[in-house]
């Protein structure tokens, strides 16, 4: 062994060359990336989505960590860019009156519950939602109801958008046709249901018709609230957002081009590349206190 160990050092000093370089690859918590997955200085690109019309950023509704990393991400924006607006998938554009008198301080957290109808119309703990909300009124950033109610999403895939009036839908026009990779996920999802084996083509079709009201609620909301050159941020589920589909394939319908959807990824996800077209930038999260 002794007479080995002049060539086996150099094997043992490339071995650690090699795990120090992997090791250093892998992103750190805090580190944004871009689309393809490569770093990208926060300075650059949090200036880079201030200039955009609407960003929006990916979520699961339970998760903590997401809603602290959007916190996080809303006030690095405002401080670039105070002419903002929030939209929550939250709640339905009835619910818009209710948002403007939280905002404007009227209401106390037990009010806002009540007068949103928060238990049924979303049910998620408000807990993981009272910063974001509370920013929100401490910064005077107005809020902005994005969701229509269960009620309309069922008249308008029963009845057709073209029976419904125009005031009844919030003037908002027919989605976009869902594109066949947008209709195979939807169906994936429809598949994964209970109910599925009981269910028939035309119920799929309903499904997929709903989902679409669903995301051009969602993307008429934002278009709405960017016609006067507001920065808007929407936070809504991230299936909503992910590989393009969804709420940025009908803003593209409204002409709404200059777009960021943005999603968290988990630090044990992240040495390995997202997949292409996921999203346009990802936020590495710390695995080590995350709840999931």
């Amino acid at each position: 062994m002794t007479r080995l160990a002049p060539y086996l050092a150099p094997l043992l000093i490339g071995f650690s060359v090699i795990a120090e370089a992997q090791t250093s690859s892998c992103p750190a918590p805090g580190q944004w990336l871009d689309g393809k997955g490569s770093p990208v200085a926060t300075d650059v690109w949090m200036r880079d989505l201030a200039d955009q019309q609407v960003v929006m950023l990916g979520e699961r509704h339970d998760r903590l960590a997401h809603h602290r990393w959007q916190l996080q991400t809303l006030a690095g924006l405002h401080a670039l860019h105070p002419d903002m607006v929030i939209g929550l998938e939250m709640l339905p554009r009835k619910a818009q009156p209710v948002l403007d008198d939280w905002v404007a301080g009227d209401l106390s957290e037990a009010a806002f519950l009540e007068a949103s109808d928060w238990s049924s119309t979303w049910g998620y703990d408000p807990a993981l939602y009272w910063p974001i909300l509370h920013f929100a009124r401490m910064q005077g950033v107005p809020l902005k109801a994005l969701n229509v109610s269960a009620e309309l999403r069922q008249r308008l895939v029963e009845e057709g958008w073209q029976a419904v009036p125009a005031a009844d839908r919030f003037d908002m026009t027919a989605p976009a046709p869902a594109s066949p990779a947008y209709r195979a996920e939807l169906a994936d999802v429809f598949a994964a249901h209970d109910h599925a084996a009981e269910t028939d083509d035309a119920d799929l079709e309903r499904f997929i018709d709903a989902q679409l009201v669903w995301d051009r609620a969602m993307a008429s909301g934002l278009a709405e609230a960017s016609a006067e050159g507001k920065l808007v941020v929407g936070l809504m589920g991230l299936r909503h957002l992910s590989d393009g589909q969804g709420v940025p394939h009908q803003l593209d319908d409204l002409g709404v081009v200059e777009h960021r959807s943005l999603l968290p990824r988990r630090l044990d996800d992240a040495c390995q590349p997202p997949p292409a077209g996921r999203a346009d930038g990802f936020f590495i999260l710390d695995g080590r206190w995350q709840e999931d």
